[in-house]
C-alpha cells in the first residue's frame, strides 16, 4: 500500500493513565496495551500518526495541524492535579495537514488550518501518543470532533483523510482517542451498565473480525445507547477512514483487556489493512 490509511485504531486516553505512578491497578494493563500497540505501529514504519482526540473539540469547523512540529507542554484542562504541564515533542506534516484541509473543504465542509507554534495539546492526544511513540519517530497531524458534525459528516471526514494520505502518499495510522460506552458516573472504578458492556462487545467483535461496514450500518444505534464520547464522532471518523482504505482482509488484534474508567468502557484495538 503506497499511500493511505493502512491502519486505524482505538486508543483510551482517562488522565488517571497519563502517568505510570497514577495508574490504578485495574487500569494497568490496559496501559501495558497502549505501548504494546505503539510498538507494533512502530515497527510498520508509518509516515504519520493522524489522532482525533474526543477532549480536541471544535463548534463549527473542521481544524487541522500544519504545524512542522508539536513543542509544548500538556496540562489537562480538568485533571491539572494529575496531567500538570508535561513536555512534548513529535514531528509535523504541513503538507499533508494542508492535503486534509482541501479534501476535507472539497466535500463541502468548512476547514482551517492551525499553524501556531503557541497551540498546547490536548490530554486525550497526549496520553496515548506519549506511550505509543515516547522517541517521537512518528510525525503527527491533529484533527478534533466537531460539535456541528453529524456521525456522516464525520465519517466522510475519514474519506477526505484517506484521500490526502494518499494524493501525498502518506502511509498513516489513523488513531481514535477515545472511549466506547461514556455515560460517566464518579468513582475511577465504576464499570459501564451490562447492557452497555454487552453493545461494546458486540462492537468490538465487528472490528476484530474486520467488519467495517457493519460495524458503520449499526453504528448509529450504538452510539446512542452507549451514550458513545463526543456522540461516536471520533469513532465515525475512524470508521470512514477505514472504509475508504478499501481494505476487504484486515489483521486485527485487542491490546489489553477492555476496562472501565468511571462509567466508561475502554479497549486498544487496531484494524490493519492486509497486504
Amino acid at each position: 500500500m503506497e499511500g493511505g490509511i493502512y491502519r486505524g485504531i482505538i486508543v483510551p486516553h482517562a488522565p488517571r493513565m497519563g502517568k505510570p505512578e497514577l495508574v490504578p491497578d485495574f487500569q494497568k494493563d490496559i496501559v501495558a496495551g497502549i505501548a504494546a500497540m505503539g510498538e507494533d505501529i512502530r515497527a510498520d514504519k508509518p509516515d504519520v500518526m493522524i489522532v482525533c482526540s474526543t477532549h480536541h473539540v471544535s463548534t463549527f469547523n473542521w481544524i487541522v495541524s500544519t504545524v512542522p512540529e508539536h513543542k509544548n507542554r500538556c496540562v489537562a484542562m480538568e485533571a491539572p492535579d494529575m496531567i500538570s504541564g508535561e513536555p512534548y515533542h513529535y514531528k509535523g506534516d504541513p503538507e499533508l495537514g494542508l492535503a486534509i484541509r482541501s479534501e476535507i473543504e472539497a466535500g463541502g465542509f468548512p476547514c482551517v488550518e492551525n499553524a501556531t507554534p503557541h497551540y498546547t495539546w490536548d490530554y486525550g492526544t497526549w496520553v496515548p501518543v506519549h506511550y505509543m511513540d515516547p522517541e517521537g519517530a512518528i510525525p503527527i497531524i491533529i484533527v478534533p470532533v466537531v460539535q456541528a458534525a453529524d456521525l456522516k459528516e464525520s465519517y466522510n471526514v475519514g474519506e477526505a483523510i484517506d484521500r490526502a494520505c494518499r494524493k501525498t502518499g502518506r502511509r498513516a495510522v489513523f488513531a481514535a482517542s477515545t472511549a466506547l460506552a461514556h455515560h460517566l458516573v464518579r468513582g475511577p472504578a465504576e464499570w459501564p451498565t451490562e447492557e452497555r458492556r454487552a453493545a461494546d462487545r458486540v462492537f468490538i467483535k465487528l472490528l476484530l473480525d474486520g467488519e467495517i461496514e457493519a460495524a458503520w450500518s449499526g453504528f448509529e444505534d450504538y452510539a446512542r445507547l452507549v451514550v458513545a464520547e463526543m456522540g461516536g464522532r471520533a469513532l465515525a471518523t475512524l470508521l470512514g477512514g477505514l472504509a475508504a482504505s478499501q481494505g476487504r482482509n484486515f489483521d486485527t488484534a485487542q491490546f489489553g483487556p477492555y476496562a472501565q474508567s468511571s462509567g466508561s468502557g475502554n479497549v486498544n484495538l487496531s484494524m490493519k489493512v492486509a497486504a
